[in-house]
């Protein structure tokens, strides 16, 4: 009875937060002249990532007032030309002790790495009780031939598995690769199939759970039937759960299009600003409607500074974005360990938003998009 009087004094009110189910992740802002924006966003719905938004579900508010589309110019560029993308695949081959498992786990990766190098760049590394990871291939973003003839002959060195330290070391290698590409920002997914629980004891569980949880890379996870269940609270971004070994190629195929999905949520938005001075709020709303015919919408906000703003600007041309100074992180708060989602009020850590105060843009010759589908030309 409280809900439902809740839901009715709510429903007069535009700003109630049932209606507003899109969440719009600010990942980097910039602000350039003549007049240019830029937002590199992560939409989602609930759990559920975005991937087919089109200009038209954005719009932009500028101190509250509508800016018609036909004066933004707004468009979604190539997220590839300001953001580096990088998948580390964890392959656990502690118990692949005869041919034919290892030729199981091979065939799996293989089904991944195939579907999802032509977007995202990705490294494979195999684990066992050992205290590292063991590199079996490396393949940059595009199509190419792949083969995982290094992990089907991979022997196990220990037989015991050292999940924990095998997922602190893949977040590690996430870091590293990320940082080399010279990019400001920086997506990282890290992928990790578990045959079964850490039982080497090498690095403490609560260890890799925080590490997981406060990393801004997202982190999806692989198992088999109920021994699944053992990497659960590490998957913050979805468990992929294999109904027998013999299934283990198709739920890497599963997980390689969440995987893609976790790409495909990020937006580079491009508008032109009408404003020529002083300081600006904008809000980027994004709406949208569901398969049921239902509404949703959501948004967020920054500030920017218009001076020195005028005509000429060219939506098509590439952001500029500089690293901000991240917001201290609150001290770490212990998860319930039957959920897999953060403590209500609390939220993982995110990659630290990245913004740009206004530049000259004489130097930065236009940038067209991409030919493909989905962006403008």
């Amino acid at each position: 009875m409280r809900r439902a009087l809740w839901l009715l004094a709510c429903l007069p009110l535009a700003g109630c937060g049932v209606f507003r189910h899109v969440n719009v992740q600010p990942i980097g802002t910039t602000s350039q002249r003549p007049s240019n924006i830029g937002a590199y966003v992560a939409v989602t719905d609930g759990d559920t990532p975005l991937t087919e938004l089109e200009p038209s579900n954005f719009r932009v508010y500028e101190n509250e007032q509508l800016v018609p589309s036909e004066q933004t110019q707004l468009t979604l560029l190539d997220t590839n030309l300001v953001a580096a993308h990088q998948v580390v695949l964890l392959v656990d081959m502690s118990t692949a002790q005869t041919p034919a498992a290892r030729a199981l786990a091979a065939k799996g990766a293989l089904n991944f790495v195939q579907k999802v190098a032509p977007r995202e760049a990705v490294s494979v590394f195999a684990f066992d009780g050992g205290p590292g990871l063991v590199p079996i291939a490396a393949f940059p973003r595009g199509n190419q031939a792949v083969t995982m003839a290094a992990l089907e002959s991979f022997s196990p060195r220990d037989p015991s598995r050292n999940l924990n330290g095998a997922v602190v070391a893949g977040l590690a290698k996430l870091d590293t690769a990320l940082a080399q590409s010279g990019k400001v920002i920086r997506v990282g997914t890290l992928v990790v199939f578990a045959s079964g629980p850490d039982i080497a004891g090498r690095v403490d569980s609560d260890k890799a759970h925080d590490l997981v949880w406060e990393s801004p890379h997202d982190v999806l996870a692989i198992g088999v039937a109920e021994q699944a269940d053992a990497i659960e609270n590490l998957a913050r971004r979805g468990l992929v759960r294999a109904q027998a070994a013999s299934t283990i190629p198709i739920a890497f195929e599963e997980a390689a299009s969440l995987t893609l999905e976790q790409l495909e949520k990020h937006y580079l938005v491009s508008y032109c600003s009408p404003a020529r001075a002083g300081g600006r709020r904008l809000r980027l709303e994004v709406s949208y409607t569901n398969k049921q015919g239902e509404e949703h919408h959501g948004d967020f906000e920054f500030e920017f500074n218009a001076k020195g703003f005028g005509p000429g600007c060219n939506p098509q041309v590439t952001p500029r974005f500089t690293l901000s100074k991240p917001e201290p992180e609150p001290p770490p708060v212990k998860r319930d360990r039957e959920s897999s989602e953060p403590p209500q009020g609390v939220k993982s850590k995110k990659t630290p938003a990245v913004d740009a105060g206004p530049h000259d843009q004489s130097e930065d010759a236009p940038v067209a998009p991409p030919d493909q589908s989905g962006y403008a030309k």
